[in-house]
């Protein structure tokens, strides 16, 4: 029976013999990302610390939170390199998380306070 693969292999040499490819990532880029990441986590503490709570601090806190998830997300999680179903993915659990909140705050605010 005759072997399948082919015995002569005409790939053409690459500079790079480790299969190390240089396009995903620079350590000084993740580097950058991992301090914005701390320095926004800083900014929340000391509006939380300073600040105390005011009329904007949660929102203002929520929305720090949120560019911090989405930087963790496009370059730990590489979804800048990432196709389409993984975007897809990603972006159907941002849906469904919205569905679960919608529901907990429907049944959240619809209750009645009770003291006592």
């Amino acid at each position: 029976m005759a072997d399948p693969t082919p015995t002569t292999t005409s790939a053409a040499p690459t500079d790079d013999p480790h299969g190390i490819r240089k396009d995903l990532d620079s350590p000084g880029q993740l580097v950058v990302v991992f301090l914005a990441v701390v320095g926004l986590a800083l900014v929340n503490i000391f509006l939380s610390k300073s600040i105390g709570p005011t009329r904007y601090t949660l929102p203002l806190q929520l929305a720090i939170g949120s560019v911090q998830a989405g930087l963790v997300a496009y370059h730990f999680m590489h979804l800048k390199q990432g196709d389409r179903v993984v975007i897809l993915t990603a972006l159907s659990s941002l849906f469904w998380m919205g569905i679960l909140f919608v529901l907990f705050l429907s049944d959240y605010m619809t209750r009645q306070y009770v003291i006592g």
